[in-house]
């Protein structure tokens, strides 16, 4: 029980930290993203690249892009890199402490026939090749052809949703895609950008010129990491929509996403440097709008159904899920009923009858990682009696 207890402290804290830092990294991406577009690119001296004004907090800024670097190094000088550190180290113990430690509920598919620890590293060595396929094409040529390297991006990203979802349970192949995109992320930031910005730092201490392809490779990292940004948010929160990630195809669900966050995010760096197009805006309103539509629950005639009395159910609820709400849980991994929620008498029974209903007959996220292997009758049975007036 104990355990349990400060588990439950530890996971709670982590993703506390995560949060914490993963706002203050992908709002610095923002800001930063916002400012170059923003920068005024005009009437400036000779070595400044763009201006800007801000007022904010009650008081007014000015801003300045050097085109290379300043005379003088200015002491102190401001790093953002200790946001993105945190936020992926605090991502993996996370991930560890929920889905890696308890690898056969929270992260393997019930019908998954490889072990703990062969999905465990799967999943790492999935980190692995993401990053190492996607650095190749930064280095590559195909950089620079913005269609073919987000296409070959993306199939990577479908594919790989794909394969794991052979393996994985639904909601741990969404926390695994965002992973692999945190983890290029940070990884960006750590092998290329930092790396780049204390080459500049040396040569303006040095007073030596700096090549613009430097600057460039610097640059254009950080605009894929502004891309990632809104997938990478998705990932984070979508465990708790299970509707969104569970059912047959919540792999194909996942892709269709990306792409618009990706669209999404597109549009707003359009917008900034005043490019934005009415289109790009259409599409993402029908995508999601089509979206909506196919995950919509499509309610079953039940008027010719035999009749399922609460007896019945709470037969079925007493296998498969007071296990873990109940107000003192038999499950190994749960100290307290998930949420307060609980399922030991008739009365909780009725009083939750929509949030079973939509738990374990329409998103199927429930009994978790159906361990307790809940069949397709008795979904159809829960299904007769949340749906009959």
């Amino acid at each position: 029980m104990m355990k349990l207890y400060l588990i439950d402290w530890l996971s709670v804290s982590l993703k506390l930290l995560h949060v914490i830092a993963g706002i203050a990294w992908i709002g610095a991406s923002f800001y930063f993203n916002w400012l170059e577009n923003k920068l005024n690119r005009v009437k400036n001296r000779d070595e400044i690249a763009g201006h800007l004004w801000a007022v904010h907090g009650g008081g007014f800024y000015y801003l300045e892009k050097y085109k290379k670097y300043p005379q003088t190094l200015p002491e102190p000088l401001h790093w953002f890199k200790w946001e993105a550190y945190v936020t992926w180290i605090s991502g993996i113990l996370l991930l560890s402490v929920i889905y890696y430690f308890n690898a056969s509920t929270y992260l393997l598919a019930s019908e998954s026939s490889i072990s703990s620890t062969y999905g465990i590293l799967s999943s790492l060595l999935g980190l692995l090749i993401f990053w190492l396929i996607y650095d190749l094409l930064c280095k590559s040529k195909l950089v620079n052809k913005s269609s073919i390297f987000i296409g070959i991006i993306f199939v990577v990203i479908s594919l790989s949703a794909y394969l794991y979802s052979n393996i994985f349970n639904p909601r741990a192949v969404y926390m695994q895609i965002g992973a692999m995109i945190g983890t290029v992320m940070v990884a960006n930031v750590f092998f290329v950008i930092i790396p780049v910005q204390k080459k500049l730092v040396a040569a303006c201490e040095n007073s030596t010129e700096v090549s613009k392809e430097l600057g460039l490779m610097g640059y254009t990292r950080s605009r894929h990491n502004n891309y990632f940004t809104l997938p990478v948010i998705f990932m984070m929160i979508s465990g708790h929509y299970p509707t969104i990630y569970s059912g047959e195809y919540g792999w194909l669900v996942l892709i269709a996403i990306v792409g618009i966050l990706v669209m999404i995010r597109h549009y707003f760096n359009l917008r900034g440097v005043g490019q934005a197009k009415k289109s790009l805006i259409a599409i993402i309103v029908v995508s999601v709008l089509a979206l909506i539509y196919a995950l919509a629950p499509r309610q079953s005639q039940v008027q010719n159904q035999e009749a399922v009395n609460i007896e019945e159910v709470q037969l079925i609820i007493e296998k498969h899920c007071v296990s873990c709400h109940a107000s003192e849980p038999s499950s190994a991994i749960f100290a307290v009923a998930p949420n307060g929620f609980m399922l030991d008498t008739k009365e909780q029974i009725i009083k939750h009858k929509n949030q079973i209903y939509q738990q374990a007959v329409i998103s199927k996220a429930m009994p978790l990682g159906n361990t307790t292997n809940m069949t397709d009758e008795e979904r159809g049975k829960l299904r007769v009696w949340a749906e009959a007036e």
